[in-house]
């Protein structure tokens, strides 16, 4: 099992939520916009090479890439999800399930995150 896809188990098994199609579904689709968009939109320039050696056509990024990946992606999701025909009530609730998962990283960092991370990647912008 990936790293991202750790996280999502985690969140289900120890937040306050049970298993239901609606959280389903939103860990689903987290997981999709991750994988499309990690290449793209998330890696700074110099992962791109590591990425290119460890992403082959059998491989996710999800199952590879972790938590600091995961959070580029929550910075990039609302741009993302203007995209997206959803309610408002769909959305207000998405967003409240997002949130939750935020919480619970950060209630969790020291076992999700790296306690250091390469400072030239924290400094360059990603693109």
């Amino acid at each position: 099992m990936g790293v991202v896809t750790y996280l999502m188990v985690l969140f289900i098994f120890f937040g306050n939520y049970r298993m239901t199609d609606a959280v389903g579904e939103i860990l689903k689709g987290l997981r999709y916009y991750f994988d499309k968009a990690l290449p793209g939109l998330l890696l700074y320039k110099t992962e791109r090479q590591q990425y290119n050696e460890a992403i082959s056509d059998n491989v996710s990024p999800s199952s590879i890439y972790g938590a600091e990946h995961l959070l580029r992606l929550f910075v990039k999701l609302p741009e993302l999800l203007e995209y997206v025909k959803i309610e408002e009530e769909t959305l207000i609730r998405l967003q409240q399930n997002l949130l939750d998962f935020l919480k619970f990283l950060q209630d969790n960092e020291g076992t999700f995150f790296l306690d250091a991370y390469d400072d030239h990647l924290v400094t360059e912008e990603s693109g």
